[in-house]
Formats: structure tokens, sequence, C-alpha cells
């Protein structure tokens, strides 16, 4: 059986919104990205949810194995950079990653079925 997989894209090397975080909130925001593909559901909502409910900052937290308050911050502060930057929103007490499913899609090439 294969392993979930997210894709990461190259170009975020040099993403403006992405370069203007420290190193603690990219390792955040890359946490973040990962746990969205975890609790991917087939909607490709970009939803941070288990069992249809939105995740709160401390679920996520202890989702990401969060354990200093160093680290918490890095988190807090990623999300409301990336929010503001409109990367992330919060949507019905559940934090969305905004244009998740168009960045996961498999494109029609890829798979053999389609070509």
């Amino acid at each position: 059986m294969p392993l979930p997989w997210a894709k990461m894209w190259l170009e975020a090397l040099d993403d403006p919104k992405l370069i203007r975080l420290t190193l603690a909130e990219r390792g955040a925001w890359w946490g973040l990205l990962k746990l969205a593909g975890k609790c991917e559901t087939g909607d490709k909502s970009g939803k941070i949810q288990s069992g249809g409910q939105g995740l709160n900052i401390d679920e996520i937290a202890d989702a990401l194995h969060i354990k200093t308050g160093e680290d918490r911050q890095s988190l807090e502060s990623m999300i409301v950079k990336m929010k503001k930057r409109g990367s992330l929103k919060w949507n019905e007490g559940a934090l969305i990653v905004i244009h998740w499913e168009e960045r996961q899609r498999i494109p029609l090439s890829s798979r053999p079925e389609e070509v």
C-alpha cells in the first residue's frame, strides 16, 4: 500500500510569504501542511480536522508534537502571519489552508489512465 503524501512546490524556496518567516515559523508551516495532508478526508478542503471537527490551536500543537513555549509561539506567530498573507483562514472553528486542493491536485498528465 502506498504511503500518504503531500506536494511541496520548489517555488516555495523563494516565496515572499515564506522567506519573511523565521526558520522556526517555516518549520511550523511545513508541519501544518503535513498535518493538512494527514487530515485529508477526500474533500480536498485543506481543513485541519479530526472526525469532521476542526482542531483548535491546542490540538494542532499536540498533533505537531510541540512541547516548548518557544515552539508554540512560533506556531502561533506563523498562523497570524500566514493568515494576513492569505494562505490560512479560520472558518467555523477550523484552520484551513487556502488553495490546498489546487496545490495538491494530480495533473492529468501524471495519471496513466488519463493519458
